[in-house]
Order: structure tokens, then C-alpha cells, then sequence
């Protein structure tokens, strides 16, 4: 009696231990607090038009957007989230809305996994009350351990549990992914963005392998397109590589990236006018922080427009330098940088007006090695002002990072 009584508070507890998760995992996502958590959920939701596999907040085309652009203001106009995708189905069909309804056979997307989860219990808790009916009849005499008398029943007990959880890990497998915080069941969605999070992070072979199983999936991708096409031409594709970023700008148009990768990869071959409009396209657009910082490392603005100048262009250069100052007015290479190019124009008030764009760039960073060094040359040799240009020469000597080629400028020019 007392092993009976035992054994059904340990099946009790189990019993209130699984209500109590399924309950905490239907109710613990919080409804959304503030309207734009509320857009991005109900971004979330819902399908690309014109994408494969990407929802609307994945997704970077125009339409895309336009319609992250509706749901906020319908949220701010106080919109309720059922209007909202009632809406939505409306202009664009069913087939965007990612929770199918609880009617017809997509009602079997609700229903199956809670279906199997509580059959699979119940016939968990039958078999065990059945077990522990029978130990009132067992022969306690026999003097044998209760573990290995019952280790028969434990193994049913796994293989039941095992089939159980397999039933519903290949229900949420077929059913669509499910990203933390989503609901146990109804969300039938396929997103190719945790492969490119894992792409980003991972070596070329292994992230080109990725970039090709996302294209698989949404061949319209233009990040996949945009990466790929990079990695082909870090490995000397040029062609395939360019044949990608040429796909990954058609089908999005305002992706940074692909037109940062595309400016590098102009530039490298010779084409700087091409590379130059990129440059000027990507300036009207919102670039991630590891372009920006790609861009900005290699100095390419700087580069480019060198080569314009070079080449006699140098309104385009000094326009190339003056639009990446309005996206970024505290970027002092850039204005050293105009200095530069206008001090050695050959023109004198050109030179005159060199000095602004060096003092500006002093002013922002008094630490920058190229408006030191070129505030040094222009101070001797085009003004002839030595005292000026020693005072710049050790101050540049005193910085713990001297760039190579300032140091080979300085020496050309004889002020090292």
C-alpha cells in the first residue's frame, strides 16, 4: 500500500509538472508594450509579396518596406492587430499571413502537435496507473529490488517518451521554423535568416555552402547574392562574382552592401567612375555599421577620389569627398583628404582654401596623422612658412601610429 501510494504522488507531480510547462509556454510571450514593438511583431507575421521565404521584417525591397510603412501607421492610428491582417489579406491574399487559420486543413497546423503531445501523455498515464494497479498483488516476499522488478516497465516508459518527443520535434520541423519567443504550434514559416547569421560567422567554404542553400530557398535574395559574390571574388572569380552582385543590385536596388562590394571591385579593376557613382548611390542609403567601417578602414573614399583627380577630374573627387562628409561630418580623413587634393591642384587660391579643409580636420581629430603630415608639406612647400611646418613635422613624429606612406611623403619632401 504504501509503495502504491508512493508511486501515484510521483505520477501526480509529473502530471501537474507537464500542465504547468505547457501552460507557462502558451502564456509567457508578452503581448508587445510599445507601437513599434508592435509593427515589428506584426512584421513578423507575414510574408515578402515578392520574396521567397523572407517575412517583412527580414526583408529590405522596396515593397517590403512599404508596407512595414502601412502597418505602422495603421498601429499608430490605432489600428487593431485583427484589422491589421485582415488588411493585409485583403491586398494580398492568404497566403502571406504566416498563422494559418484554425479552419480546413491548415487547422491541422494547430492541432496535430497539442493532438500527439496529449495523446502521447495520456497513454503514458494509462500505462503507469495499469502498472501500479498490478504491485498491490506483487509478492513483496520475493526480496527483490523494485528497480530491476520494474525495469521492464521503465523501458516502456522511455520508448513512450522518446516517441513522443521525436512526434513533435518532426511536426516542428515539417510545420516551419520557430525562433524564440514563438508560439508551440500555428506558424508555418521557412527563413533562410538564421542560415545567413551562420554565414556571416562561418569559414568561406563552409559559408559559400550556406549562401548556396539560402539561394536554394529564395533565389532572389540579394544578401545571399551580395556575400556570395563577394566570397567569388576574394577567391579570383571574377565573373561569377560580378554576375551575383550584378543580380543581388537587381532584384534590391537599395542594398548597400552589394553596392559597396561592386564600388571596391570596379575600383580594383580600373573602373573609377563606376566605383565612384556606387559610392554616391550608397551615400543615400542606410549602410550597416561593418561597411561603414570597411569603407572607412581602407580609406576607398580617399582612394577613388585620388584617382579622379589624377585622372582631371577633380570636381567629381572633391564632390565624392564632400557627399561622404554630410553622412559623416566628423570623419576628419575625409576633409585632410579634400585639403590634399586641393593643395596640390596647382591652383593658388585652391591651395589657400586647403588650409580650411586641413584646420577643420585638425579641429576634429588633432590626432590625425594625414591632416598633420599634409598640413606639414603644404605649410613649407607651398607656403614656405618653415616654423609652421617643423611644428607640424613633431607633432607627427610624437604619434604613436605613422602611417607608411606619410612617412615616405615627409621624406620626399625632405622634412624628415
Amino acid at each position: 500500500m504504501k509503495s502504491f501510494k508512493i508511486h501515484h504522488l510521483i505520477w501526480v507531480l509529473f502530471l501537474i509538472v507537464a500542465a504547468l510547462s505547457l501552460t507557462f509556454s502558451v502564456v509567457s510571450e508578452s503581448p508587445p508594450l510599445t507601437n513599434s514593438e508592435r509593427v515589428s511583431s506584426l512584421a513578423a507575421d507575414f510574408a515578402c509579396p515578392v520574396c521567397d521565404g523572407q517575412s517583412l521584417a527580414e526583408s529590405d525591397v522596396p515593397v517590403a518596406k512599404t508596407i512595414r510603412a502601412t502597418i505602422s501607421t495603421m498601429v499608430d492610428g490605432g489600428s487593431s492587430d485583427g484589422d491589421i491582417r485582415n488588411f493585409l489579406v485583403s491586398k494580398f491574399g492568404e497566403d502571406i499571413d504566416y498563422n494559418p487559420k484554425g479552419d480546413g486543413l491548415t487547422g491541422l497546423v494547430w492541432v496535430i502537435p497539442v493532438t500527439a503531445g496529449v495523446v502521447a501523455l495520456f497513454g503514458t498515464v494509462l500505462i503507469l496507473f495499469s502498472w501500479v494497479g498490478k504491485e498491490k498483488n506483487i509478492d513483496k516476499s520475493r526480496g527483490r529490488s523494485p528497480f530491476i522488478e520494474n525495469s521492464p516497465k521503465w523501458m516502456w516508459v522511455s520508448l513512450v517518451c522518446v516517441v513522443a518527443i521525436g512526434s513533435g520535434f518532426l511536426v516542428a520541423k515539417t510545420a516551419g521554423s520557430r525562433n524564440p519567443g514563438d508560439s508551440i504550434s500555428g506558424e508555418i514559416r521557412m527563413s533562410p535568416r538564421t542560415l545567413l547569421v551562420e554565414a556571416s560567422v562561418a569559414p568561406r567554404e563552409e559559408a559559400m555552402e550556406i549562401y548556396d542553400q539560402v539561394l536554394e530557398l529564395q533565389p532572389s535574395n540579394a544578401e545571399a547574392l551580395a556575400y556570395r559574390g563577394w566570397m567569388l571574388w576574394l577567391g579570383g572569380e571574377l565573373e561569377s562574382s560580378l554576375s551575383d552582385i550584378e543580380s543581388s543590385i537587381t532584384f534590391d536596388p537599395s542594398y548597400p552592401d552589394a553596392r559597396a562590394f561592386r564600388a571596391i571591385i570596379n575600383f580594383r579593376g580600373g573602373k573609377i567612375l563606376e566605383a565612384s557613382e556606387d559610392l554616391l548611390l550608397l551615400d543615400s542609403l542606410n549602410s550597416a555599421p561593418v561597411i561603414r567601417d570597411l569603407l572607412a578602414s581602407s580609406r576607398f573614399r580617399e582612394s577613388v577620389s585620388s584617382e579622379l583627380a589624377r585622372n582631371g577630374d577633380l570636381l567629381m573627387a572633391l564632390e565624392l569627398l564632400d557627399s561622404g562628409t554630410e553622412n559623416d561630418p566628423t570623419n576628419s580623413s575625409l576633409y585632410a583628404h579634400r585639403g590634399w587634393l586641393l593643395a596640390i591642384s596647382g591652383d593658388p587660391q585652391l591651395a589657400e582654401l586647403s588650409l580650411i579643409s586641413l584646420d577643420i580636420s585638425l579641429e576634429i581629430n588633432p590626432q590625425d596623422p594625414y591632416a598633420i603630415a599634409y598640413k606639414a608639406v603644404v605649410e613649407a612647400k607651398i607656403f614656405g612658412k618653415m616654423d609652421n611646418s617643423e611644428k607640424y613635422v613633431e607633432q607627427f613624429k610624437a604619434l604613436p601610429d605613422q602611417p607608411s606612406e606619410l612617412i615616405e611623403l615627409l621624406r620626399l619632401e625632405g622634412l624628415l
